[in-house]
């Protein structure tokens, strides 16, 4: 969707007002300046492809905050969902890595579980604490693109400890 001048105008307006207020709300919120960050450019992103409802809204700085609202709910859920999934997967490595004492083991015995690429992608978001922003940077590859690698990983991960009762 392409955005006239006038649409154009109200977002960088929008965001020159709203930016700094918006970081505060998200950073009380999430207590991560990274996820903050992230919740405040998701809530711009909405406001682009939402563009005719933010334009019609009386209040548009009460638009964006409850954008941002169900933004960072969203990433809450997603944060307790892959810690969720990644710690139940990981407490059987966390036996193993105290019986090998090494990170290499951990790396020999389950990177073959999953695709190389989605061990290391999962392993760069739960182990090394990188944002979803963070993690798509260092791959060259867009956010809605590593939200969707994530998932993918998860589930494949998911269903091959399933399968194989490793849980």
């Amino acid at each position: 969707m392409e955005l006239d001048k006038e649409q154009n105008e109200l977002l960088a307006r929008l965001f020159r007002e709203m930016h700094k207020p918006l970081y505060i709300y998200a950073l009380s919120a999430l207590g991560d300046g990274r996820f903050a960050e992230e919740a405040v450019q998701d809530t711009f992103r909405t406001a682009c492809i939402k563009i005719d409802s933010l334009s019609s809204s009386k209040n548009k700085e009460g638009w964006l905050f409850i954008t941002l609202k169900h933004t960072v709910s969203n990433i809450r859920r997603s944060q307790a969902s892959l810690s969720r999934d990644l710690v139940a997967s990981l407490s059987l490595a966390e036996d193993k890595l105290v019986r090998a004492e090494s990170d290499a083991f951990f790396e020999i015995e389950y990177s073959d579980l999953i695709p190389a690429e989605d061990f290391q992608l999962l392993k760069m978001i739960v182990l090394n604490k990188y944002t979803i922003l963070e993690a798509a940077n260092e791959l060259g590859i867009s956010v809605e693109a590593c939200k969707k690698r994530v998932q993918r990983a998860k589930k494949k991960l998911r269903k091959i400890i399933e399968e194989n009762n490793l849980l």
